[in-house]
């Protein structure tokens, strides 16, 4: 395989690990993946962290024909040869097949993540202290939770969709995951630290009223909910010693 074969490869790969617009938006770490990827193609892959820099990629990209996408790539003064080699990368890399594939695969994780339950695990943590001594709180759940139709919209996981509309179920999921678990620890503190004078009844906490209530602003429902709390007991700070 030759060298501009190698990089139009690890390009596409590129894209399709993090949606069609990371070239244009880390130039630098293209050129750094393509270079450690491909050590001989470190001049073409300069030549393209150039056209990037200058505007010159998407310029190119848009161009109708080879004439005019050789005529913006000449732009950045490169010669015969390697204006060539770059006109060859931009026509194969973005191709109608590969366009027709970028369009298919749009928010295809989040179509797949709305499809199915997921299992959420949490472990909650806090510590009451009455100044003289603390108590080691505890709780562990397992929960499962459908998405709801309509979908509710998600300001934050939009953004991120934005930026990369191949973020597959995986990463969405972690996403919901890191956002439901900060959620139940700063409920489970602020129930375990309520009152500064009442040790709190740790098995007692409402989990599933707080899992609801996030559910409700993230777009979900509850198939289960099932949790357990202890504490580690009241530990004194001081020993008096007689």
């Amino acid at each position: 395989m030759k060298t501009t074969e190698k990089v139009i490869v690890r390009l596409k790969e590129l894209i399709d690990e993090n949606g069609p617009g990371y070239i244009t938006e880390k130039p630098y770490d293209v050129y750094k993946k393509m270079t450690e990827a491909v050590p001989e193609a470190n001049i073409i892959a300069g030549a393209i962290l150039m056209m990037i820099s200058c505007g010159i990629w998407q310029s190119a990209i848009l161009a109708e024909d080879c004439t005019k996408m050789s005529g913006q790539i000449q732009k950045c003064c490169f010669n015969k040869k390697m204006t060539g080699q770059l006109t060859e990368v931009i026509q194969n890399l973005y191709s109608a097949d590969n366009k027709t594939e970028w369009k298919s695969r749009k928010n295809e994780g989040l179509r797949k993540f709305r499809k199915v339950d997921h299992t959420f695990k949490w472990e909650g943590f806090s510590v009451w202290d009455a100044g003289n001594g603390t108590v080691d709180c505890y709780y562990n759940a397992d929960i499962m939770l459908r998405p709801v139709k309509p979908p509710i919209k998600n300001a934050t996981l939009d953004k991120m969709l934005k930026k990369n509309p191949f973020m597959n179920e995986d990463d969405i999921f972690k996403y919901y995951e890191k956002d439901l678990k900060q959620y139940l620890d700063s409920e489970f503190e602020e129930y375990c630290n309520c009152d500064d004078y009442y040790q709190p009844v740790v098995k007692d906490y409402d989990m599933e009223y707080d899992v609801k209530d996030w559910c409700s602003k993230n777009g979900f429902e509850i198939i289960s909910c099932e949790g357990e709390g202890n504490d580690g007991g009241y530990e004194p700070k001081f020993i008096r010693r007689w």
